[in-house]
């Protein structure tokens, strides 16, 4: 038997049941791994207090704000249930602005990062010229760090580690992300987390040494599936209008057997 809220949400993403030759089923969706709404609801249930889990979820079944909400909850979801977690939390960020997650105990050295969910670059690859020449993905990766510097006070990493989790669909340049993220100020940003729903996840940071510790706490391993180097890529053969926008659907379900995109497009 379904909770009342994982019933809402199971027909928010399966659309409502229908019978067919007597048989109760239920209709095709575009984004089948439902698997992880279902991590992200335990995840709230484990992890927000009350009033903020009932103001969460309306915003979760948001058709508008699905996908924002969605990545809000997915860097916890490894994430040991014996580190103290807050979320949107005042007075540690600059002004009046709140820090999206805040893992561990006041009066110990705190990881402060704001979750981002970006679309503007995928978008940009799914024009007719983009997705018909099969070449790697051009795009200003500035846009990933878009609103994360202003987030944050200067802090001395040994006592606060300060950055962003951002979920793209679209694979960085390794040299050109880089570059973006040496770009923020050193002081308040001192790691960015190119991660989703699975384990591994693609950080940059100042200090090496504060990797392993990011992965440790995220329960995860480094992974370069987020990131591709345009040096050595090639445009792949062009593919059809058609076959282009198979591609892409794929992108949001089956899994891809497809070559033409292999460099733009992060894979799950």
């Amino acid at each position: 038997m379904l909770s009342r809220e994982a019933d809402f949400f199971w027909r928010y993403e399966f659309g409502e049941p229908h019978k067919v030759d007597g048989s109760l089923v239920w209709g095709v969706h575009m984004w089948p791994p439902v698997k992880v709404l279902f991590d992200v609801l335990d995840c709230a249930r484990r992890r927000l207090p009350e009033q903020k889990r009932t103001a969460y979820l309306p915003l979760l079944a948001d058709e508008a704000k699905h996908q924002e909400y969605l990545a809000e909850m997915l860097p916890m979801l490894r994430v040991s249930d014996a580190i103290p977690a807050e979320h949107e939390v005042t007075g540690l960020g600059a002004g009046n602005r709140t820090v999206d997650w805040v893992l561990g105990a006041a009066g110990t050295r705190r990881i402060l990062f704001d979750v981002k969910r970006r679309f503007a670059d995928f978008y940009s690859q799914m024009t007719d010229a983009v997705l018909t020449s099969g070449a790697p993905p051009a795009h200003d990766v500035q846009l990933l760090f878009r609103s994360v510097e202003p987030k944050f006070l200067a802090a001395d990493p040994d006592n606060r580690l300060q950055g962003a989790w951002i979920v793209t669909d679209i694979k960085q340049d390794e040299t050109e992300l880089r570059t973006g993220f040496d770009a923020l100020d050193p002081a308040k940003v001192h790691f960015a987390i190119l991660g989703d729903a699975q384990s591994d996840m693609y950080i940059l940071t100042r200090r090496p040494e504060d990797i392993p510790h990011l992965l440790s706490v995220f329960g995860a391993s480094q992974s370069n599936r987020f990131v591709f180097d345009r040096r050595t890529c090639r445009p792949q053969t062009q593919p059809s209008k058609s076959e282009a926008v198979r591609i892409t659907c794929d992108k949001f379900g089956v899994t891809s057997g497809f070559s033409d995109l292999k460099n733009c497009l992060v894979t799950y």
